[in-house]
């Protein structure tokens, strides 16, 4: 008779267990701080059915005309020859700048196309010297390079912040 007990409670147990829950529950429901889909908002106006989505859709093609632009600037900036030099400009070196590759390589970069040294320096110099130079003239055409590239990019940056300043978000404009 215990036996059977036992088996009758743990069977309601286990039954009640797979059973809908009596207790009731409350949902909330939010809404977005973008107004996507037309809703109000604040101050009341309303720019009718939709509206706030196509505020969305404007942002989303104006940010793809900024993706052309960077893609043009690119290419614009990889075909110039950038020329960095070193030892009173006996030894130019000629970089090239190479964009991101995304998402296989997200950072961009630079390569020395070209190097030329004068020859009266090169059978005077030391081999040391030579090194030093050399280097030398690499990181000067790099921040050549960064520096026209900051220059290039100044246009795109104005852009953006004007898209983001529109969100009520973004990076603080540039002094």
């Amino acid at each position: 008779m215990k036996f059977q007990t036992v088996i009758a409670l743990l069977f309601i147990s286990g039954v009640s267990a797979f059973a809908p829950s009596l207790n009731t529950r409350t949902v909330s429901t939010t809404s977005t701080s973008l107004g996507l889909f037309g809703g109000k908002k604040e101050g009341g106006d309303s720019k009718g059915p939709m509206g706030g989505m196509m505020d969305q859709l404007a942002m989303f093609k104006k940010a793809q005309e900024i993706a052309k632009k960077k893609q043009e600037l690119d290419k614009e900036i990889a075909e110039m020859d950038i020329i960095g030099t070193a030892a009173d400009g006996k030894i130019k070196v000629t970089v090239q700048y190479v964009p991101a590759q995304l998402p296989t390589n997200p950072s961009p970069g630079y390569d020395a196309v070209a190097i030329d040294i004068d020859e009266d320096y090169l059978k005077e110099v030391s081999s040391a010297d030579l090194s030093t130079a050399l280097v030398d003239a690499l990181r000067d055409g790099e921040t050549s390079a960064t520096k026209i590239v900051a220059e290039k990019y100044q246009t795109l940056d104005k852009e953006l912040g004007a898209i983001l300043g529109g969100m009520g978000g973004g990076a603080p404009p540039a002094k």
